[in-house]
């Protein structure tokens, strides 16, 4: 059997069984859940950063917003709360439009 330890969507169980597969599983508490919550952030955030077309891209973005929606619904964050803190940085630190690369910095 393989070993996974991570969060996946609520279909998956059923879908894995429904293949002659057995899996073994738990539901996660809230500690659990708030970690593993922040593991599948990192984990499709690198599915993203490996997709090459743009149908990948499309899926593995909407992987990552997914994940986000699941954070900010687990701690009770609205969208008028991240676009307002979106907004002040940009604000104060500029977008990204005009595609800067940072290439050394050194002290004065």
């Amino acid at each position: 059997m393989r070993k996974y330890d991570k969060l996946v969507r609520d279909k998956i169980i059923e879908k894995i069984e429904n293949t002659w597969w057995t899996t073994k599983h738990h539901i996660a508490n809230n500690d659990e859940f708030e970690i593993k919550l922040k593991e599948k952030l990192v984990e499709e955030a690198k599915e993203l950063n490996e997709a090459k077309t743009i149908d990948d891209i499309k899926n593995e973005l909407a992987d990552v917003l997914k994940v986000t929606q699941e954070i900010k619904k687990l701690y009770n964050i609205s969208e008028d709360e991240i676009a307002h803190i979106m907004e002040e940085k940009d604000k104060k630190r500029g977008g990204f439009d005009e595609k800067i690369i940072l290439d050394e910095a050194s002290e004065f």
